[in-house]
């Protein structure tokens, strides 16, 4: 056994095969027909059983949220065929099939034909969130799509009247049951969508799954989502989902249900204008006192209590505005002789400053010229003085380090191994490791010497170890 592998926890490998199964898409809803035997039901409502067949057997559990979906009592002995995840119970290390669904055996098949129609159309869109059409939020004209004399019809009948009286039911009628049901169904479905409806409602009561089979129709559920009309299902009970649920734009978990979705609750519309009524007439009556209150200020400003007053002191002051303008001439004149004054001063005051400013800039002209070569010439010196110190330092800098590489190739030749060998000396070698000592070679060993010049392969043909 190798002693540079490190041993791994048990807990660890457990895990380790925990997380590669769990990983594995294909043991995702996997589905497995077997007999169930050691069926347990401790209070935790959860259900722990094995799965067998004739060669094999394996562990499984069922949640309690999960089994009390199912809409049988499944025992010892039973073959059935479940849906689930395959994992590890990492405390007792042993794999096991946790189930999310169950069947009897003979359902399987229409159970898995539906679960690949399934994620057909889920792949092609039809179940997507996007495509969903918006439920009208008062109904008036409302298609009933279902059985004839059924307990389906009379409960959404029974709902509306109590819920929504007003709207105008249209009902076309189709069996909801068996293989020729899909096409009578789609039948009217295509009559309700033509005939100018606002919802579409598509119920059925509970059943089997092959009672409810006909709504897995892949047709029935296609024509569903095409419909221009909004539909709302509510096949079978809560735990009944069927393809055309899931493409409709609304599913119900009964027919029951469908209508309360459907429809508004009359008294919760009446009590709803009744408040909205209370709320506006308190708002109009708020905006009728802030109005009132607004028209009581106006009528007490000075232009509708005194309006004599006010037209009185706008005739002033309009004959006052009258008697400047029969000034404005004689004011023009005045402006006009101050402005040629002030135009005068402006001329010749400004003469006299160009003259000065002029006079200052031929001085500051010869001064700046007689600084400026000035500092020429003492950069210049500056620029020579600094030139050759920085020469001198260069030269000196490099020759310190020439003497510094000289000193370290010096050195370097004198710890040279091939400078050693040049004295004489060898190394010796076997199977590529240094041989140290007489004590690490054997007669017939093969030894590989190097020398400063080349190399030779040697045999040992005595070994002498020395005293010291």
């Amino acid at each position: 056994m190798s002693q540079n592998r490190k041993a791994a926890k048990v807990s660890a490998l457990v895990h380790y095969l925990k997380q590669k199964l769990e990983g594995d898409a294909i043991l995702h809803n996997v589905l497995v027909e077997g007999e169930i035997s050691n069926m347990r039901r401790p209070y935790t409502g959860h259900w722990y059983f094995s799965l067998k067949d004739e060669k094999s057997q394996i562990s499984a559990v069922m949640f309690a949220s999960s089994n009390r979906r199912l809409k049988f009592d499944p025992k010892n002995g039973d073959r059935v065929v479940v849906k689930g995840d395959v994992s590890v119970y990492e405390a007792g290390g042993t794999m096991q099939l946790i189930i999310s669904d169950m069947t009897p055996y003979g359902t399987g098949d229409l159970y898995r034909q539906l679960e690949l129609l399934k994620e057909k159309l889920f792949k092609e869109g039809l179940f997507a969130e996007e495509h969903k059409k918006k439920l009208p939020l008062y109904p008036m004209n409302i298609a009933l799509v279902t059985g004839n004399s059924t307990a389906a019809r009379e409960d959404v009948l029974i709902t509306l009247k109590k819920r929504w009286p007003c709207a105008e039911v249209h009902e076309y009628p189709c069996p909801v049951q068996g293989m020729d049901a899909p096409p009578k169904i789609i039948e009217a479905l295509l009559k309700a969508d033509a005939g100018g409806h606002e919802v579409i409602l598509l119920v059925r009561g509970g059943g089997s799954l092959e009672d409810l089979w006909c709504f897995n129709d892949e047709n029935l559920a296609r024509t569903v989502y095409r419909l221009n009309t909004p539909v709302v299902t509510g096949i079978g009970h809560e735990i009944d989902f069927t393809l055309c649920d899931y493409t409709s734009d609304v599913r119900a978990n009964t027919p029951t249900g469908a209508v309360e979705t459907a429809v508004p609750d009359m008294k919760e519309v009446l009590k709803k204008l009744s408040d909205d009524r209370n709320q506006m007439r308190w708002i109009m009556e708020k905006k009728i006192q802030n109005a009132s209150e607004e028209c009581t200020a106006l009528r007490a400003l000075p232009v509708f209590s005194q309006p004599q007053r006010m037209l009185t002191e706008h005739l002033m002051e309009v004959s006052y505005c009258l008697e400047k303008i029969s000034r404005f001439p004689e004011q023009a004149a005045m402006q006009r002789h101050m402005l040629d004054m002030l135009k005068q001063e402006f001329s010749t005051g400004m003469t006299k400053t160009v003259r000065n400013v002029s006079e200052e800039l031929k001085v500051c002209r010869s001064t700046l010229a007689a600084a400026s070569e000035k500092m020429i010439l003492n950069a210049g010196n500056e620029t020579a003085a600094l030139k050759s110190g920085l020469t001198a330092g260069i030269e000196k800098k490099m020759e310190l380090q020439a003497e510094s590489i000289r000193n370290a190739a010096a050195l370097l030749d004198a710890y040279s191994p091939l400078k050693i060998l040049s004295r004489g000396y060898s190394i010796v070698t076997k199977d590529d490791a240094i041989v140290s000592s007489a004590a690490d070679i054997d007669e017939g060993d093969l030894l590989k010497i190097r020398l400063s010049d080349g190399k030779i392969t040697a045999k040992a043909v005595n070994v002498e170890a020395s005293d010291g």
